[in-house]
């Protein structure tokens, strides 16, 4: 957790003989409601050997500075707003802290996930180029308006032209737009908070959502997990404890947006019976029967 760090400290404490050297400062980069700081180690570790890093931002605006410490680079701090910060790091042993590092790029962060945005709840950023490069921000419709707790992917388990692509949900919503597709059609048809360009996301999109706002403690599976879609792209499947719990508290299981220990519809068709689902509860995609009825919350798009 992030906290205000009291000016001075380092100063009040610093004994060169016996406190470690600075640490060698590296990149920041933005995280959601946060950034990351990289840093390398002192080779000079003083009288003792190094117990904790502590990272400090400081907001550019006006000084206000925010900390995290950890046992080794990188250090990400959070709770901090959409504006510019640069970072410092120091090294702590037994006898004290090192002075400050040099100071880092300047860094914006990302909004923090499960902010309110367009009508919902941000849920992360998509690359639909495959790139790494966002363009588009997805935002999660509420539970009370934009999720339907069981409907069909399609009343027959037949092919849908134009379904298959795992990143275009606006596509692939369009093209099932009617009544043989309840869900698509349930979510197409909404308008929320004055927006009604709502869809039911395509694979690569609800595994963001699953990546970000993940509602439980438990482990996920580790043969779902790789999206080079999804901002930064993961080119590997989930470790067992990689995702974690999100840290937006209303999507949290028992929270008032949660996806829940629930299954959840994509738009991308698999085969002529079966279409892409994520298992939030246990954190793989699988493809199911199109005419099982289980949950489908839509989403929208926001440009970058």
């Amino acid at each position: 957790m992030s906290m205000r760090y009291a000016a001075g400290f380092i100063s009040a404490f610093y004994n060169p003989l016996k406190n470690p050297n600075a640490p060698t400062i590296g990149t920041a980069t933005a995280t959601f409601g946060g950034i990351t700081v990289a840093f390398t180690a002192p080779s000079n570790v003083g009288g003792s050997a190094i117990t904790s890093y502590i990272a400090t931002a400081k907001r550019t605006s006006d000084g206000v500075l925010f900390t995290a410490s950890g046992a080794s680079s990188p250090i990400t701090i959070t709770g901090l707003t959409e504006v510019a910060f640069t970072a410092t790091v120091i090294a702590v042993n037994s006898y004290g802290p090192s002075a400050s590092s040099a100071t880092s790029n300047s860094v914006t962060p990302m909004m923090a996930l499960g902010s309110a945005l367009g009508g919902g709840f941000f849920a992360g950023q998509i690359s639909t180029a495959g790139n790494g490069v966002a363009d588009y921000n997805l935002v999660v419709g509420p539970v009370s308006s934009a999720q339907n707790a069981s409907v069909q992917w399609k009343i027959v388990n037949t092919t849908t032209s134009g379904t298959t692509s795992v990143i275009d949900g606006p596509a692939n919503s369009t093209a099932m737009n009617d009544v043989t597709h309840p869900a698509a059609q349930f979510c197409e048809g909404l308008t929320i908070g004055g927006f009604s360009d709502w869809y039911m996301p395509a694979k690569n999109e609800l595994e963001v959502c699953y990546y970000n706002l993940k509602p439980t403690t438990g482990n996920n599976n580790t043969s779902s997990g790789t999206n080079t879609n999804a901002v930064p792209s993961r080119g590997s499947n989930y470790t067992s404890g990689t995702p974690t719990q999100t840290s937006a508290t209303d999507f949290k299981v028992g929270g008032t947006e949660s996806f829940g220990s629930n299954d959840f519809w994509s738009s991308t068709e698999a085969n002529a019976t079966r279409a892409s689902s994520t298992a939030f509860g246990a954190g793989y995609q699988y493809n199911n029967t199109k005419t099982s009825a289980i949950r489908v919350r839509a989403i929208r798009r926001v440009a970058v």
